[in-house]
């Protein structure tokens, strides 16, 4: 890959730190990685990847990170700029569930402060306003559209607590 996306950088030429049997172990503990074992990397998961062009890291790579404990993973594009259009699970032959282990892996990585910055502003307007986007005034008019009605996000408010989406944490 030429140029990176965003935040995240290329891997090319990097040095892995050793090998955290810690983290392949709790890899295998999100929801599909039961099956991290059986990937034989034919890559029918990259190959079918409609971001493929555009993340600094292979899905069929990011299969291999987790199995050699790299922690790297998380600094990848492709946890973020997957889809979540399950081609991948559905091409693999081994039945993987490869987008839920990315669900996953987007929780861990969120937890520890490495979520894009568009990630954070997203979930803290939802937050404070229960919308992820705001229009403006103009844009409505524009479109012949009635005044935005104001919400209740008390509710949003007391779920997104209880959920703690906002609470990142270090080294969970």
């Amino acid at each position: 890959m030429t140029e990176s996306w965003g935040q995240f950088k290329s891997f090319e030429g990097a040095k892995f730190k050793a090998l955290d049997a810690e983290f392949t172990k709790k890899s295998s503990q999100l929801l599909g990685g039961q099956d991290l074992t059986t990937c034989f990397q034919c890559t029918k998961c990259s190959a079918g990847c409609p971001v493929s062009d555009k993340v600094n890291i292979q899905i069929h790579e990011v299969m291999r990170m987790l199995l050699f404990g790299l922690k790297e993973v998380l600094e990848t594009d492709m946890i973020w700029l997957c889809t979540t259009c399950y081609t991948c699970q559905e091409r693999c032959p081994q039945g993987i569930d490869i987008t839920d282990i990315l669900f996953g892996l987007k929780n861990i990585a969120y937890q520890k402060g490495m979520a894009p910055s568009g990630y954070v502003g997203a979930a803290q307007s939802l937050f404070d306003t229960g919308r992820l986007y705001a229009p403006t005034e103009w844009e409505r008019e524009d479109l012949d559209l009635d005044d935005v009605p104001e919400l209740d996000v008390e509710e949003t408010k007391k779920m997104l607590k209880k959920t703690k989406l906002l609470e990142l944490q270090e080294d969970k």
